[in-house]
């Protein structure tokens, strides 16, 4: 009898175990993304911020396919709220997603929350008209990844709001993250050809300048799908009785970390770091 205790007691330590470094390597996760975020949201605001202010529209050109264009007011007024709404927008989603605060200040929680998926319907209504105005930097995959990027953060932020409205907190947790993923996809992408030049040993095969080479392609859509798809994943781990798939998960995640660091080093150096 004692010793069939002591096993279940054995067994439930090491349960709580891995439940403790799963959390832990999510929260790493969630840290490593945020910091890369937030140096991202510094890189548009000193650098397109600046150049908007000192009317410098030839280096806005240099860096975005379909930039500052002559006689085109609705477009360049749409480009200019996509930019600088969705350096507002990532540094309001983070906050959504500490307990503290969210336990702490739930007016301020919903009030950022709405705010925040009103912001998203924004941004995405003016990439959607750019996309169909300009079209997009790598042709009709890049209008099509474009595409679905902004209604999956229509989609998922409707839902979101929606079952908050229900009171169905653990519904809405989900949607949320899932929202807040794609709100990111820009920031994903920008990290993919980080990633990819970091793995490939700076090579980079499958991309060309106009984004129409087959990894420019496959990132096209990634950029939304592969987030995702870790996301699903994340969930059934995190709600699996298996305490084997959640230390599976845990290591899944411990190497995320450090591909995640790799892509916003390397997309930092080449890309951002540069221009400051």
């Amino acid at each position: 009898m004692n010793s069939r205790l002591s096993i279940e007691q054995d067994s439930l330590l090491s349960t709580s175990k891995i439940d403790q470094q799963f959390r832990i390597a999510t929260r790493l996760l969630f840290a490593i993304a945020v910091a890369g975020q937030l140096f991202f949201v510094y890189y548009i605001i000193a650098f397109y911020g600046g150049a908007a202010l000192a009317a410098d529209y030839d280096s806005i050109n240099e860096k975005l396919g379909h930039g500052v264009i002559k006689g085109d007011t609705m477009g360049n007024t749409a480009l200019a709220i996509h930019i600088f709404l969705a350096a507002i927008i990532t540094l309001g989603g983070p906050i959504q997603f500490l307990n503290p605060i969210r336990n702490r200040f739930p007016a301020f929680h919903r009030w950022n929350g709405r705010i925040y998926y009103v912001i998203a319907f924004i941004i995405s209504f003016a990439g959607l008209y750019m996309n169909y105005s300009r079209g997009a930097h790598g042709g009709t995959s890049g209008m099509l990844g474009n595409a679905l990027n902004a209604v999956l953060i229509m989609s998922f932020s409707v839902m979101a709001w929606r079952t908050a409205m229900q009171r169905n907190f653990r519904s809405h947790k989900k949607w949320a993250i899932r929202a807040f993923l794609m709100v990111s996809g820009v920031w994903f992408f920008r990290v993919g050809y980080g990633l990819w030049i970091l793995l490939t040993g700076f090579t980079a095969p499958g991309t060309s300048a106009d984004l129409t080479g087959p990894f420019d392609r496959f990132l096209s859509f990634g950029h939304s799908l592969v987030p995702l798809l870790i996301l699903e994943g994340y969930f059934y781990a995190k709600a699996h009785p298996n305490p084997k798939v959640k230390r599976f998960a845990t290591g899944a995640l411990g190497v995320l970390c450090l591909l995640l660091t790799g892509g916003i080093v390397m997309i930092a150096m080449i890309f951002w770091l540069p221009n400051l």
